[in-house]
């Protein structure tokens, strides 16, 4: 053991309340990102005096299936109000909050290091089960009360940031979509000056168009009323739809570029695809390239396999990605167009095709043909270019925001490997 590291369980002690009385109802989880969330069980009739209780800044953690997802599900309560666990999690409190912060504590349950020493020490049961003796073994450094106080400053100050970037693109999320809704669903799109003078009301310009008295008409195909001019066609008639060339696993190499399936783009996070691909070689790559081509920026793939609908437009990053599980839009018919087409793909109406035309009893699949028949409603393109170069505002600063989000997370992490040198 290193000088400075102590053993967890000189520091913490174990808390076996139980929810006597049954008053609190708040059943809480712990997932493997290390937070509290919401029980999934159902516990209607069940007798909750038998739950554990978590107070303000105490500890739980599930010691069942570590050995098998290699991470230790353990959470501080931060929230003022006591919740219950489940009986199989143990509960425990740090002794004195002078000699360790329960802060500085969770903040080194974070770190990989310790989900990995969490994991070598699991049982040889099928679960992989981890003990609270487990836990006191494992050791951490304890520099001096000011010190830890001046890490857990530093990294909450990161923390708090990343939040606000959270924050801040569901904000610029949900109002791309209600832009689109607007001018695409409501039809309230500004009125172009062209429009307002050919109607001869030049103070119209810039008014929402619909409830402005702008001219509308049947649609058959989508059986509602539309912009006078406006057409509808089809998915493929804006632009080439096809997939990639097929890669083997015998292919896949443990450096290189990146090469995503269905998953990477189902579980895509600030709207970029999950840095954890498989990788094809340089050389395998410019080969696939040179003859198919690979995705390029404002290109869009959507997954066909399983988790079907999940959307991603392609920001330039060099990438190359499963056959069949994702179908890749490109070549769009006209300027910016696939910003509109992206868009249009997070729509309700959208996704109601995509039920329409999921097949496959044992696992759900569209096709290339079935998705290029989807009806899409085509604007002026003057309000195309107008509506593209909006969204594409937007999408540019949500991608600054998100790439701020990166850096922030990598100094966490940075703040996090510093634990284990804290000495003074």
């Amino acid at each position: 053991m290193k000088s400075h590291y102590k053993r967890i369980g000189d520091y913490v002690t174990q808390i076996k309340l139980k929810n006597s009385d049954g008053v609190i109802s708040d059943l809480k989880g712990i997932n493997i990102n290390k937070h509290f969330m919401p029980s999934v069980a159902n516990i209607n009739g069940t007798d909750l005096s038998k739950y554990r209780v978590v107070k303000k800044n105490q500890f739980a953690f599930n010691p069942m299936h570590v050995g098998r997802d290699e991470v230790l599900p353990i959470s501080m309560l931060e929230e003022a109000e006591p919740i219950i666990v489940s009986p199989a999690y143990v509960v425990f409190e740090v002794k004195d909050e002078e000699e360790l912060l329960p802060d500085y504590l969770m903040m080194w349950c974070r770190r990989s290091e310790f989900d990995r020493n969490a994991w070598f020490m699991t049982d040889n049961s099928v679960r992989g089960g981890f003990s609270w003796a487990d836990l006191c073994e494992m050791e951490l450094p304890v520099p001096s009360i000011e010190k830890q106080r001046e890490i857990v400053r530093e990294y909450n100050v990161v923390n708090d940031r990343i939040s606000l970037n959270e924050q801040l693109t569901q904000k610029l999320e949900d109002t791309a979509q209600a832009i689109y809704k607007q001018w695409f669903v409501d039809f309230e799109f500004p009125i172009s000056q062209e429009y307002a003078k050919s109607i001869g009301k030049p103070k119209l310009e810039g008014k929402p168009y619909k409830s402005s008295g702008g001219e509308m008409e049947f649609c058959d195909e989508l059986e509602c009323e539309i912009p006078k001019y406006w057409n509808i066609t089809s998915l493929s008639a804006t632009c080439s739809i096809g997939s990639s060339k097929r890669v083997f696993q015998n292919e896949y190499v443990t450096e290189g570029v990146p090469f995503y399936r269905g998953k990477e783009v189902t579980l895509r996070q600030n709207g970029n695809l999950i840095d954890d691909p498989l990788f094809i070689s340089e050389s395998r790559f410019e080969e696939l390239n040179s003859k198919y081509g690979s995705p390029q920026r404002g290109d869009i793939l959507i997954t066909a396999v399983g988790t079907i609908g999940s959307t991603y437009l392609v920001k330039g990053e060099r990438f190359y990605f499963k056959d069949g599980n994702i179908i890749w839009l490109k070549g769009f018919s006209q300027k910016k167009s696939s910003v509109y087409i992206f868009d249009f793909m997070q729509s309700q109406m959208f996704l109601d095709y995509i039920t329409d035309i999921t097949i496959g009893s044992t696992q759900s699949a569209i096709t290339i043909k079935s998705l290029g028949l989807c009806p899409i409603l085509l604007p002026k393109e003057q309000t195309l270019l107008k509506y593209c170069e909006l969204s594409s505002r937007l999408k540019s600063y949500y991608e600054s925001v998100v790439d701020e989000k990166s850096s922030l997370s990598n100094l966490k992490n940075i703040i996090l490997s510093k634990i284990s040198k804290s000495t003074a």
